[in-house]
């Protein structure tokens, strides 16, 4: 008899995580949405170099203040300054109030460190963009400076 609970005790317990993990939360929902988004954003803006199909990727909102002609514009502006995308990679998703914000490291031909912040509203819409490149500082030596 003692086997019996024993065993049965057991399989309450192996079923219970399996249950805990089978229902997805909200941010679990609104992380996979998100996602979707912007990586289709990132593939359509800066790999196919479509950026009016991008603006329809985007917001209600985004696409009034936003012209397909401005977004063209900005799409020539980037590739001038950081050439072509070579690289991405995922850093983080954080949950505000209001907003949720993606963050993509980035490399490009001329810029090899560029930082991709993606704006969403809460229902889910992408409403902003903004990419950073780094630029590496040189430390310059006090007494080589000193000399000069």
């Amino acid at each position: 008899m003692k086997k019996l609970w024993l065993i049965a005790t057991m399989l309450c317990l192996l079923a219970f995580p399996v249950s805990a993990f089978a229902a997805t939360s909200d941010n679990a929902k609104a992380f996979a949405s998100e996602e979707t988004v912007a990586t289709q954003w990132i593939d359509t803006m800066l790999t196919k170099n479509q950026p009016e199909k991008a603006l329809t990727l985007m917001g209600k909102d985004a696409q009034t203040n936003v012209k397909p002609a401005q977004m063209k514009e900005i799409r020539d502006r980037m590739t001038k300054e950081l050439g072509t995308l070579k690289t991405t990679r995922f850093i983080s998703w954080t949950r505000f109030d209001q907003a949720d914000q993606f963050i993509y490291l980035m490399g490009f031909d001329k810029s090899p460190t560029v930082r991709c912040e993606l704006l969403f509203k809460k229902d889910g819409t992408l409403e902003n963009f903004n990419l950073t490149p780094f630029t590496v500082q040189q430390k310059t030596d006090a007494k080589a400076s000193d000399k000069k």
